[in-house]
């Protein structure tokens, strides 16, 4: 019959049993409703893992783009410092060292060419960083003063530094520093001083520069640089 209904009945043990009248039209609705929920509840946890999934993607390229471009610019910026250097060295003093790299004695053993890129090799991990270096030669005696600035004062840096002697062919000498000095514990900023003799058989007219190196406290480079004395000497 066209006026047919369901009778739909709720029973509770302290209450009197309650009867409801529903269309068959209505009770179609309200399945066809739930179905509908459940079809966009499944649709929508499809989306949200799918875009979770994506975004996981997307997120690890991102970070590999990022890397690139950072090592991109430590690229860029090792070469733009090495073309700097270059163009404001002393012409005799870059004349000397290339010389030493192009060069070989008549009647002798061809010597092997200097490595302009370990000369002139740039660290910075941007942990540190080092300002108005000077030195000073007297006879054998060198002195050297640096600014040590942490670039991260959010929390102490602590380190060692160290020296090696430069010479006009390429060569490098380590030097015999004075530990104490060159340590250091900063939050900000330190002035550091130490001196230190040139090496046994090693003139002033023999040196074309010094290289700074400072480890961190797990004993990684964290700076290196080539400071040529036509810059430094005070």
């Amino acid at each position: 019959m066209s006026d047919s209904k369901y009778s739909v009945l709720f029973m509770r043990d302290d209450t009197d049993v309650k009867r409801y009248r529903v269309s068959p039209f209505w009770l179609r609705m309200f399945f066809l409703s739930q179905f509908f929920l459940l079809l966009c509840a499944g649709i929508g946890l499809y989306a949200g893992v799918r875009g979770y999934t994506l975004n996981v993607g997307l997120q690890d390229e991102n970070k590999d783009l990022e890397q690139r471009l950072v090592d991109a610019e430590v690229r860029l910026e090792r070469l733009s410092n090495m073309e700097k250097i270059l163009k404001s060295y002393d012409p005799a003093e870059l004349q000397s060292l290339l010389s030493a790299a192009t060069t070989e004695p008549r009647e002798q053993a061809p010597v092997e060419e200097v490595d302009l890129n370990k000369v002139f090799t740039r660290v910075d991990t941007r942990e540190v960083g080092v300002e108005n270096m000077q030195a000073k030669i007297v006879g054998r005696k060198v002195s050297v003063s640096f600014e040590l600035n942490n670039l991260n004062a959010a929390k102490a840096m602590s380190g060692q530094g160290d020296f090696t002697f430069v010479k006009k062919d390429g060569t490098f000498v380590q030097a015999k520093t004075n530990q104490g000095d060159l340590g250091f514990q900063i939050q900000r900023f330190k002035r550091i001083r130490t001196t230190f003799l040139l090496p046994d058989g090693m003139d002033r007219k023999d040196l074309f520069g010094l290289r700074l190196d400072i480890k961190g406290k797990e004993g990684n480079v964290i700076f290196s640089e080539t400071y040529p004395l036509y810059h430094i000497l005070a």
